[in-house]
């Protein structure tokens, strides 16, 4: 606060007086700008409340979130079609290619599973579960996981392909026995049949040939003994070859065994001989076949009127270990 002095004339005494005023022009000024301010809030009350409008920067900032929630819809839109795509893919990828060479199907839990470790979420915990970016992010790294765990399904699947040209030496596919004259009679083939000693219905998983102990059993198929087994009940003597692809083969009730487990066998090799061993009521060969653990038919495999001189041209001499 400042004095202002100011010399005043007496119209009657003539004399000049010097006079000091206190100024409050500085109390003016910040009365001014208290007043413009209190106006201005209540424009913006006035604006706000009453009226309900947003101001600028709010009006500006919601379209601009407008525009991005549309696109991200559009993107989660999107992302149902690419989801079903890979679906497509991944039902192709089981039951054509990975059947195909004998593959077992990827387990469902498998392709949806995470991949473990930091949590790469935690930027979006702030945001509520409907949140659309929330969504799209998780879908985007579902989709990505599930995309990944396809690729290395296919990049197996061609490795199998370019070694599958062994394939045809693999798949079991000529009679474990020679077909020469009176050499063996089936009595047993695949299916439902009454029990031979229980005399109830139940499934024959395999073949039955009947022959006298003592005749040659072959491999119908590249592969590697994975079990050579003695029992007294059940199969008895037998072995089991894995083919690879999916296949493999079963000799029971064998007299004789030469071969073991680990042991690789080419189509044709002789691994044992025939006999009577384990649950019997007669010397015969029971052979099975099983595609991806399921017994399947073995009459699908081979041919049971092959020339016997075309047979004997494939198999080997038996030789005991």
């Amino acid at each position: 606060m400042s004095k202002i002095e100011k010399y005043i004339l007496d119209p009657e005494t003539l004399v000049v007086e010097l006079r000091e005023e206190k100024r409050y022009r500085g109390w003016k000024i910040l009365a001014v700008v208290v007043s413009a301010l209190l106006l201005f809030f209540l424009y913006l009350w006035i604006y706000v409340s009453l009226f309900g409008l947003d101001l600028p920067k709010t009006a500006l900032l919601k379209r601009r979130n407008a525009d991005w929630t549309s696109r991200l819809e559009r993107l989660d839109a999107r992302l149902d079609q690419d989801e079903e795509i890979l679906s497509l893919l991944a039902v192709r990828d089981d039951r054509i290619y990975r059947s195909v060479y004998g593959m077992d199907e990827i387990p469902a839990a498998t392709r949806s599973a995470g991949i473990g470790g930091v949590n790469r979420y935690a930027a979006l915990d702030v945001l509520d579960r409907g949140n659309i970016l929330r969504k799209v992010t998780l879908r985007l790294d579902f989709l990505e996981k599930k995309a990944y765990v396809q690729s290395k399904s296919f990049d197996d699947v061609d490795a199998l392909g370019r070694a599958a040209g062994n394939m045809a030496s693999c798949i079991p596919a000529i009679p474990p026995m020679s077909n020469e004259p009176s050499s063996f009679t089936l009595t047993s083939p695949f299916g439902v049949r009454s029990d031979p000693i229980l005399g109830t219905g139940k499934m024959h998983t395999g073949m039955d040939f009947a022959c006298p102990p003592g005749n040659p059993v072959y491999a119908t198929g590249e592969g590697k003994v994975v079990k050579v087994a003695h029992d007294f009940y059940g199969y008895g003597n037998h072995v089991e070859i894995d083919h690879g692809y999916g296949y493999v083969t079963r000799y029971a009730h064998l007299s004789e065994i030469y071969v073991y487990e680990g042991q690789k066998l080419s189509r044709g090799d002789c691994l044992g001989r025939s006999g009577q061993s384990g649950r019997v009521t007669g010397p015969h060969l029971h052979y099975e076949v099983l595609y991806r653990h399921d017994y399947v038919n073995p009459a699908n495999y081979m041919d049971l009127d092959i020339d016997p001189a075309d047979y004997a041209a494939m198999v080997r001499k038996p030789r005991r270990r």
